[in-house]
């Protein structure tokens, strides 16, 4: 045992060792923003297809450390927003969730947060692909915030009532990212995500429809079943920075 603590010492050191980051700089935070066309579902303002201006969009700030020559370990918070078609009146239902809402109330708001751990694998570390910098693979794990609002696209009005629920999703981004004047970061890659509660219901909802006991089942599965897609496939391109902007550097007398 004794020897065993020996090595996975120095395998640790080594590791730590080799993560000098980018002319010494390890921490870096990036803004990002994802979108894609909304051909066949609702975005936020519950148009789509391709006649109009119908983009799902999604924003997502990163906070990733330089732990290896060719990978970061970050934390990433996401934000996001669109819309689905939902009857609010479903006469299937013996006790619905808003009692007497007006048949208006046609669509349903989604917007929530999501929280996560993300871990990027940088290419050909040999070849200059060091991180933070080159091509790189992203992957993301996440706990999505979910909150639900009836709305009237008709007279543009979001009903009071909200339900709100939790769900995970992952997520596999292909990039490349940039460093500028040794502290502005570019990156732009092509993202697929999946959303594992979703998956059934939108399977469902391509057959039969989607099916629930009650309504509050109802529609988070139908909400499920639009993130399903939402986070399916996106492209993005993000700006950040090297922290800290200076570095230091000793003074030889």
């Amino acid at each position: 045992m004794r020897w065993l603590s020996i090595i996975f010492s120095l395998i640790a050191s080594q590791a730590l060792g080799q993560a000098s980051g980018y002319m010494g700089k390890k921490l870096l935070i990036t803004g990002e923003v994802s979108f894609f066309n909304a051909l066949f579902n609702p975005n936020h303002n519950m148009n789509k297809g391709l006649n109009k201006f119908s983009f799902n969009f999604r924003s997502t700030t990163d906070l990733d450390y330089v732990v290896a020559r060719n990978a970061t370990l970050g934390a990433t918070f996401d934000v996001f927003y669109t819309g689905m078609d939902y009857d609010w009146n479903n006469p299937e239902f013996d006790e619905p969730l808003i009692p007497g809402i007006d048949d208006l109330f046609e669509h349903g708001r989604i917007f929530g947060y999501g929280y996560g751990l993300n871990y990027k694998i940088f290419r050909n570390p040999s070849k200059g692909g060091i991180a933070p910098v080159g091509s790189y693979a992203k992957f993301d794990v996440m706990l999505l915030d979910v909150r639900v609002k009836p709305f009237d696209k008709g007279n543009d009005v979001t009903h009071a009532y909200t339900d709100r629920f939790f769900t995970p999703a992952i997520s596999i981004t292909l990039g490349r990212q940039r460093v500028l004047w040794d502290f502005l970061i570019l990156r732009s890659g092509i993202q697929v995500g999946f959303v594992p509660m979703g998956i059934s219901p939108y399977l469902q909802s391509l057959g039969n429809g989607i099916e629930r006991g009650s309504q509050e089942q109802d529609l988070r599965a139908n909400a499920e079943a639009r993130l399903m897609t939402y986070y399916l496939f996106n492209v993005n391109f993000g700006v950040g920075f090297l922290l800290p902007f200076k570095k230091n550097y000793k003074v030889s007398n």
